[in-house]
């Protein structure tokens, strides 16, 4: 009886503290967020064709849809949940704000970079990815009529590469002071509000999220980063060291299991039960007359 409330107790202590490692390893890979929106601008678009569409989306979840004919729609359980709240208001300003400079930025650029409608238009993806409460990469990713792609890191405010078709962007200062705002601080607000109307819920794999029409010119070329897949290489790290833990936890446990047995043998209890009962007999027998 003994030797199993010890088993009991040993394997009690293994699982406590197994399972908090084991919690935090299964809550590891949601533990980074992505806020991305996507914006076309028109320089003529056709008939009853917005000049300028947005679509905003969390972790792959689309919430807003924006135009400047419709304005405002809000997408799936998650739009509705944010539809009413300050974080929708300040999202919407900061979309208006960003179609108007866009255009004006459009407006000047070269006829070179004209699509063959013979206007130009200006595609960007703005991605923020959020963890542990901050911002821990940034970018926009400009495409002009599927020509011209560049990327601007607004971590380190740096351009990849260097082209010349995005001069009409980089020289006005003012508007990248304004596109690392709100790729950073803006987004840093938006997703902590976000997260709090998020509903756990399983997605689906059969179908894909809704988003904006592309040109099928546009470049799918992957953002040059250097933080590639950092989810999968911190799990097999995180893995890695709580096996090791949990290795030298249950070699410590056999060690003292070993050791008990070999200091109190089974032999020893034995005896020393036997001893109880034979000295009252002895007693009685020395007592008798």
């Amino acid at each position: 009886m003994a030797k199993a409330a010890a088993t009991g107790r040993n394997l009690s202590l293994v699982l406590f503290l197994i399972l908090p490692l084991i919690c935090l390893v299964s809550s590891h890979p949601t533990d980074t967020h992505s806020l991305s929106c996507k914006v076309i601008v028109r320089a003529r678009p056709a008939l009853r064709q917005p000049w300028y569409e947005v679509q905003c989306s969390l972790d792959g979840e689309s919430f807003l849809q924006y135009d400047n004919h419709n304005k405002a729609t809000p997408l799936g359980d998650l739009g509705k949940a944010v539809h009413d709240t300050q974080m929708w208001t300040d999202l919407i300003q900061r979309l208006e704000y960003l179609g108007q400079e866009l255009r004006k930025i459009l407006a000047n650029t070269k006829q070179e970079t004209a699509d063959p409608s013979g206007h130009p238009t200006l595609q960007t993806i703005m991605n923020s990815k959020y963890k542990q409460e901050q911002i821990i990469d940034a970018s926009w990713r400009f495409n002009i009529s599927g020509k011209y792609f560049f990327i601007l890191n607004t971590m380190n405010m740096s351009w990849t590469p260097f082209s010349l078709e995005a001069r009409g962007i980089m020289n006005d200062e003012q508007f990248i002071k304004d596109l690392k705002v709100i790729s950073t601080a803006d987004s840093s607000y938006w997703l902590k509000e976000l997260l709090k109307h998020q509903k756990e819920k399983p997605r689906p794999t059969s179908r894909a999220p809704d988003i904006i029409y592309l040109p099928p010119t546009i470049d799918v070329t992957p953002h040059p980063s250097t933080r590639q897949f950092p989810n999968n290489k911190e799990s097999i790290i995180i893995a890695v060291v709580i096996s090791i833990i949990i290795i030298i936890i249950l070699i410590i446990i056999f060690i003292r299991m070993c050791v008990k047995r070999k200091c109190c043998p089974q032999g020893d209890s034995e005896s020393g039960a036997l001893d109880l009962t034979v000295k009252p007999l002895q007693r009685e027998i020395s007592s008798s007359p």
